[in-house]
C-alpha cells in the first residue's frame, strides 16, 4: 500500500511539474506528455514486478514450511511451532522467512 501512494504522489509531482512548461505550446506540450506517460508507465511496470516478485517470495515459503512441517510430523509425531520453522528455515536459508 506504500508503494502504490508514493507511485501515486510520484506521478502527481511529475505532473505538476511538467504543467508550467507544458504551457509554453507546440513541441514542449507533446514532450513533456510523452515524458510524463514514459515515466508514468516505468513506475507501474516496476512496481507490478516487484509485487509480482514477492508474491512468488511468499508463495516459495509456504511450500517449504508446509513441506518441513510434514517431514518434522513424520519424524517426531507433532508439528514444529512457528519459532522451530523459523530456526529451520534462517539456518537452511540464512535468511529470515518473512
Amino acid at each position: 500500500m506504500k508503494q502504490r501512494v508514493l507511485a501515486a504522489t510520484l506521478a502527481a509531482a511529475l505532473t505538476s511539474g511538467a504543467t508550467v512548461p507544458a504551457m509554453a505550446g507546440g513541441w514542449a506540450v507533446a514532450r513533456d506528455v510523452i515524458a510524463i506517460g514514459a515515466g508514468a508507465g516505468l513506475l507501474i511496470t516496476n512496481y507490478n514486478h516487484k509485487v509480482h516478485q514477492k508474491r512468488l517470495e511468499q508463495q516459495e515459503v509456504k511450500r517449504r514450511q508446509e513441506a518441513y512441517r510434514d517431514w518434522f510430523h513424520d519424524k517426531y509425531g507433532y508439528y514444529p511451532t512457528h519459532d522451530q520453522f523459523r530456526q529451520w528455515y534462517v539456518q537452511t536459508y540464512r535468511r529470515d522467512p518473512g
